[in-house]
């Protein structure tokens, strides 16, 4: 099992040029220490995530800084986009990284960020295929249709010619089985959390998802199922839920607006008496919080329910000092499942 970073923090500081510091500390560590990559996500008009309004932006800083670890989009949303922007600004990431990108497609579904293509709200998952098609053909050097401002067809293609000949994409998939099997269909990885699913529901989606690859004429073992799980991991668990409960559930209530904007049967519940009923549902069973044993126990048993892959939400809002602390302890955890052994350092290093 492979083992990355992700990011998606709640932003609202006061103290603006160290926003980024705990990004760039810590994919350094993952870049030294064996995780596959660091995800960024697209988020817009609301401090949940809004640190990263596109990552290609924060993905191209990260590419100067780092030599190993692969330089991911969780997710860029579609529709919000002409393809040939998507692969015009990651095509610019491939090269200073000199071919790390992998791009996770997300259809949106928050109504808000749509200000920036309302007309595309209605019929998001339906244009987000589409431009797969294009994302494809545009990343394979090939030309695309576009009307220009004499209104005349023509083709363009888009440049920097990437390094990767083929970009490896994934679709995110909140919950909905339908999503999984088209993901299989088509032959793409999938981006998935447990937000809105239970790990049996997860095992069932990940089984469909496979059985759609095979039945499409795409290798059902080669498929990566990347799982987002909010991350924190210390000596024990009772230190560990005694430090990160009042930042995760702080962190929680910063986006049970946008919660309620999918949920409508949250309304009237108090937003703190939600996020802790919500917290104590993620220790439990939905995040990787607690000691090395208890969290190599968790990813152990989702190895076993098909996930390739653990990104690791690590800015919820733990002091930036305790989030680095724990990195190589995380670290243990990453080396325990592929069977690495000890690191040959000492924590901390």
């Amino acid at each position: 099992m492979d083992f990355s970073l992700l990011y998606f923090a709640n932003r609202q500081t006061n103290n603006a040029p160290r926003e980024y510091e705990l990004l760039f500390e810590s994919v350094g560590f993952a870049d030294r220490h064996g995780f596959k990559a660091v995800w960024l996500p697209e988020r817009h008009f609301h401090p949940f995530g809004g640190a990263y309004p596109n990552p290609a932006l924060t993905a191209a800083a990260l590419a100067t800084r780092t030599s190993n670890v692969r330089l991911r989009a969780g997710s860029v949303v579609v529709p919000l986009h002409d393809p040939l922007s998507v692969v015009e600004d990651w095509s610019v990431v491939d090269n200073i990284s000199d071919g790390r990108v992998d791009i996770a497609l997300a259809t949106g579904w928050n109504p808000d960020d749509f200000a920036l293509a309302p007309e595309r709200y209605a019929k998001r998952r339906e244009f987000t295929f589409d431009a797969l098609r294009e994302v494809k053909s545009l990343w394979a050097g090939e030309t695309v249709r576009r009307r220009n401002g004499n209104g005349q067809e023509i083709d363009v293609s888009a440049y920097p010619r990437a390094v990767q000949p083929e970009l490896d994409l994934w679709f995110t998939c909140s919950s909905s089985r339908e999503s999984f099997t088209e993901a299989g269909a088509r032959g793409l990885n999938v981006l998935t959390a447990l937000l809105f699913q239970s790990t049996d529901e997860l095992t069932e989606s990940i089984e469909s998802y496979r059985a759609a690859r095979e039945r499409n004429g795409h290798d059902p073992a080669t498929g990566i199922v990347t799982l987002m799980l909010h991350t924190f991991v210390g000596e024990n668990d009772a230190a560990v839920k005694k430090l990160v409960r009042e930042p995760f559930t702080d962190y929680l209530v910063s986006s049970v607006d946008l919660w309620k904007a999918r949920w409508s049967d949250l309304v009237g519940i108090h937003p703190r008496r939600l996020a802790g009923l919500a917290f104590e549902r993620y220790f439990r069973r939905a995040a990787l919080l607690g000691s090395v044993e208890r969290c190599t126990a968790f990813a152990r048993e989702l190895q076993a329910t098909g996930v390739n892959e653990i990104a690791c939400l690590i800015d919820f809002g733990a002091a930036d000092s305790d989030v680095l602390a724990m990195l190589p302890l995380l670290d243990d955890v990453r080396r325990d499942l592929r069977g690495e052994g000890s690191p040959p350092v000492q924590h901390g290093g």
